[in-house]
Parts: structure tokens; sequence; C-alpha cells
């Protein structure tokens, strides 16, 4: 569901499991997060992007779109 989250947690060769513990959650919470059972916190996701170097908006996969 968060193709970007699990490309980046790829890319700097991290488990799951040590992402997770990273965070100060469960496996079974950031799977379930990416699997979009339960939304991911914000503190979550800034603590991602500062771990991954990137923004919360690639993070999430948001574009910005010009009306």
């Amino acid at each position: 569901m968060f193709p970007n989250i699990e490309a980046e947690r790829v890319r700097l060769r991290m488990s799951r499991t040590y992402l997770a513990e990273l965070l100060g959650v469960s496996l079974r919470t950031y799977s379930n997060w990416m699997n979009g059972t339960r939304d991911i916190p914000s503190s979550a996701l800034v603590k991602m992007a500062k771990l991954f170097h990137c923004s919360t908006d690639y993070l999430l996969d948001v574009q910005n779109k010009s009306a």
C-alpha cells in the first residue's frame, strides 16, 4: 500500500523487524500500517522521513496536481 516506504526500507537494507524497532512499534503494527489496516501516525511518518532522508509526501506517494 505504501511502495515508497518499502522501497526505501529495502534500499537501506533494513528488515521490517529492524525498522519497526527503530520506530518503537511491533512488527505487527508496522505490517498493519503497510497493508492499510491501520493509519500511520504522523510521528512515525516524520521518523521514517528522517531515517530515509526524504519527505513525508514522498513516503505517502502524494503528488501535487494543479487544478
